[in-house]
């Protein structure tokens, strides 16, 4: 089966739970200073709302920013641009994986999640 129809608050749930998982897995296994890797099971997630609706694939990743730096170690937290290079990871099975469609995910990143954040720029 390649499609179930699912109620918007169900989906919403269900997203809310997957997020928390992957987060408390980068927040565990995430090495400071380099990638930190939501692994193929977020990176799936990710290509499938991007195709579907940016905002939403945003915002998820957004969540699970917030929630791997709240799982994280005070004073090491988890960064944006390490999340964000281990997705480029996360995505080797889609077609945002490569470079050229890449670059168009890690600016919209980029630019919008700070947002989610209040508009802080040191994430």
């Amino acid at each position: 089966m390649d499609s179930l129809e699912v109620p918007y608050r169900t989906f919403d749930y269900l997203l809310t739970g997957f997020i928390c998982n992957e987060a408390n897995e980068v927040a565990i296994y995430r090495v400071e200073g380099q990638s930190a890797n939501p692994g193929d099971a977020f990176g799936n997630v990710f290509a499938w709302l991007w195709e579907h609706d940016k905002d939403s694939a945003v915002a998820a990743f957004a969540s699970l920013l917030a929630e791997a730096r709240k799982q994280g170690d005070e004073g090491d937290q988890v960064r944006l641009e390490e999340l964000i290079k281990g997705l480029r990871s996360a995505l080797h099975r889609s077609r945002l994986g490569q470079e050229e469609e890449f670059w168009e995910v890690e600016r919209a990143l980029k630019e919008q999640v700070p947002e989610h954040f209040g508009g802080r720029t040191d994430l």
